[in-house]
């Protein structure tokens, strides 16, 4: 009966997504106009498309800038709660042994300077762009030069976030923790939702760098479209790739607990109170010293990692804003749909955008476990 009763909640939860992101398809669709790339302003019909049509009072436009404020969060709800059922349905009947529990770690930033400054101020950046081009895009007046700072921003943000993660996965390789091979159901399904969710910006990226190489690549617009779809590709092979072998790595509690468990004498003899606690005294000042002459010795690798992660956290936490909150220079630029035509590829976005946008926060909790856990 539990797993019948997962199994209905679950499948609500993902008709609700697909009527969610169906719905702000429809929204797009009208307000999206045909133009020539050449012409990069949005024109007037748009206003007029999305214009409501009951009486001019000031309730109408809130719960309307309401209902786009809060869609994003409604869209995540729903794929986050079908995930979380699907791990209590596979947890359904199963038991874990009394030895297997641990506390989990607690988030505290100790440790990291690095990794917390720069992703502010790449944070701050983003959102200054953001802001400027939603200024642009509700007074229907789209320039090349919002478009420019998109691309921009993006082009210059991804590569470094793959040279953090390229390193962060040779630290890993370098690391005494080996790869752990217990299944967990919880981690696989990150893995498989972190790999299924980055096929949607795959599909965009391929079919815009088609689109780029078919019209015209040497010009600007359509060679920073190029370069931002090629780096888009490679920033989530590197990502995913080194947020899988984070998620397989286990925990410094859990090394921490079996140096305890080592270290203690299992033979049982007959011993006075004293001798007990003085046995007992000597073994956890020797469990400790093993722990921290270990842990000064990797300190480094695990402080690195630990940028890293708050790094790509906050730069994952932006690139999840900008095009969850309306910067979407996919529907506007006029390129791919021009291209492809207008149903193709609205129909390529409506099922690439809703991937990209969850995969963003997927990635933001699966860095918070290798920060927690480094």
């Amino acid at each position: 009966m539990s797993r019948y009763g997962l199994t209905l909640t679950l499948a609500t939860d993902l008709l609700l997504w697909v009527l969610v992101v169906s719905d702000d398809s429809v929204k797009r669709e009208l307000e999206s106009t045909s133009h020539p790339w050449e012409n990069l302003s949005l024109s007037g019909n748009t206003k007029n498309a999305t214009t409501c049509g009951c009486s001019d009072t000031p309730v109408c436009p809130v719960f309307k800038r309401g209902y786009d404020t809060l869609y994003p969060f409604y869209l995540e709800y729903c794929l986050i709660c079908c995930s979380m059922l699907y791990v209590m349905w596979k947890n359904v009947g199963r038991r874990i042994p009394h030895h297997g529990t641990r506390a989990s770690p607690k988030l505290k930033l100790q440790g990291v300077v690095f990794g917390p400054l720069l992703g502010s101020f790449t944070l701050f950046v983003g959102l200054s762009i953001f802001i400027m081009y939603q200024i642009q895009a509700t007074t229907s007046e789209l320039t090349k030069q919002a478009f420019f700072m998109y691309y921009i921003y993006c082009i210059t943000l991804l590569p470094i976030m793959v040279l953090c993660c390229v390193s962060g996965t040779i630290i890993h390789s370098l690391e005494e923790r080996e790869l752990d091979p217990h299944k967990n159901p919880t981690r696989s399904l990150d893995i498989v939702l972190l790999l299924g969710a980055s096929l949607g910006p795959f599909a965009i990226s391929y079919y815009s760098i088609v689109a780029c190489v078919a019209v015209d690549p040497r010009r600007q617009l359509n060679s920073l479209n190029l370069s931002y779809s090629v780096i888009v590709i490679l920033e989530h092979i590197a990502q995913n790739i080194f947020i899988i072998e984070g998620l397989h790595r286990p925990s410094a509690i859990d090394i921490e607990g079996k140096a305890l468990e080592d270290k203690v004498d299992p033979s049982p003899r007959r011993c006075s109170v004293l001798e007990i606690r003085r046995q007992s005294l000597q073994n956890f000042r020797r469990a400790s010293h093993a722990y921290l002459h270990n842990y000064s010795r990797l300190n480094w690798k695990k402080r690195v990692l630990k940028e890293i992660s708050v790094f790509l956290i906050l730069c994952n936490i932006i690139l999840w804003i900008m095009p969850a909150f309306g910067a979407q220079p996919q529907f506007e630029n006029g390129l791919e749909k021009t291209f492809y035509g207008q149903s193709t590829w609205f129909t390529i976005l409506n099922f690439g955008l809703p991937l990209g946008i969850f995969y963003r926060m997927h990635a933001v909790g699966g860095l918070l476990e290798i920060y927690l856990t480094a």
